[in-house]
């Protein structure tokens, strides 16, 4: 554990990798594994198979129980790649996801609900973001659409949510153990932030979204659609606001790789936001990102309201 000194100096690269080894280090070995490989393995392992190409889900079907075989294609069209740069790209990214997901899941205590989340994620928004894409596009084209994105998308919205499960575990100076604890200290515990404000995050991002010009020209800007996100955001934050008070970010006594790690998590989720849902590559399936993102965030904020 690092020594007063060492918490009171500025964040450095090199502060950032010590931390980041220090962190590494103190897991088991095979839960960071867990982690980081057995999702991307199966992607590679998909890509080599030969015939998975034929996987990818036809975009001339009209619904996803039109056949079987629709059906199997809605499922395993999120773990097919239609060539190698597509497949770095979701590895990269499910790896920068994670890379903050997992530690913050530490800190909030939640490390077996990822492990759920992501059970819940790769059983359920293949088939929820293969509906939304044949609702937009079913019949319209024989195009086909493959990617992991939706699934990663899902990390997306169990970010948002986490990133405040974590910061509400956070206490000021005052909650510091009785053998640290100055003699007549005030034992008062300062809280972190209502894990509940996730909502008003994840509503606002949304309605920015719908009323953002999108990279793509199927997706225009909406206000009407952008109306009730923005609705439930602001209502919610009212309500938050009285209930729970303001968010209390300050006066928390974060250490500087524990302020470092929210940091880099709020900035991974703000661009991960405008990556897959705004400013999105040629031929993106921005119906399918907001698919997954809309499960992601559920499934994290039921254990949110669960606490609660």
């Amino acid at each position: 554990m690092s020594g007063p000194a060492d918490e009171s100096s500025p964040p450095s690269v090199r502060g950032l990798l010590v931390a980041l080894s220090r962190g590494v280090r103190s897991r088991p070995s095979t839960e960071l594994a867990l982690v980081a490989l057995p999702l991307p393995t199966l992607l590679v392992l998909v890509a080599t198979l030969p015939g998975t190409e034929a996987w990818a889900l036809s975009l001339a079907a009209e619904g996803v129980f039109e056949s079987r075989w629709t059906l199997w294609t809605a499922f395993a069209s999120s773990f097919v790649h239609t060539d190698p740069t597509h497949l770095l790209d979701n590895v990269v990214n499910y790896w920068l996801l994670l890379a903050v997901a997992y530690p913050l899941s530490v800190v909030a205590g939640w490390r077996r609900r990822l492990l759920y989340a992501a059970v819940a994620y790769l059983a359920l928004v293949p088939f929820v973001s293969a509906w939304a894409t044949l609702f937009a596009f079913g019949g319209a084209t024989d195009a086909p659409a493959a990617g992991f994105s939706d699934v990663n998308s899902a990390f997306l919205g169990y970010l948002v949510v986490v990133w405040f499960a974590a910061l509400a575990t956070e206490t000021g100076p005052a909650a510091a153990s009785a053998s640290t604890r100055p003699e007549g200290a005030s034992t008062t515990r300062s809280p972190g932030v209502d894990a509940r404000w996730s909502l008003v995050v994840a509503f606002g991002s949304l309605a920015a979204v719908f009323l953002s010009p999108s990279g793509a020209g199927y997706f225009p800007p909406s206000p009407w659609v952008s109306l009730p996100f923005a609705v439930v955001a602001v209502v919610g934050g009212g309500v938050l606001y009285g209930r729970a008070g303001r968010p209390r970010v300050t006066g928390l006594d974060l250490t500087a790789p524990r302020e470092l790690l929210y940091v880099t998590g709020g900035s991974v989720g703000a661009a991960g936001v405008i990556g897959s849902l705004v400013i999105v590559p040629l031929g993106s399936n921005v119906f399918a990102h907001l698919a997954g993102y809309a499960v992601g965030f559920s499934v994290a904020f039921l254990w949110v309201i669960a606490d609660s």
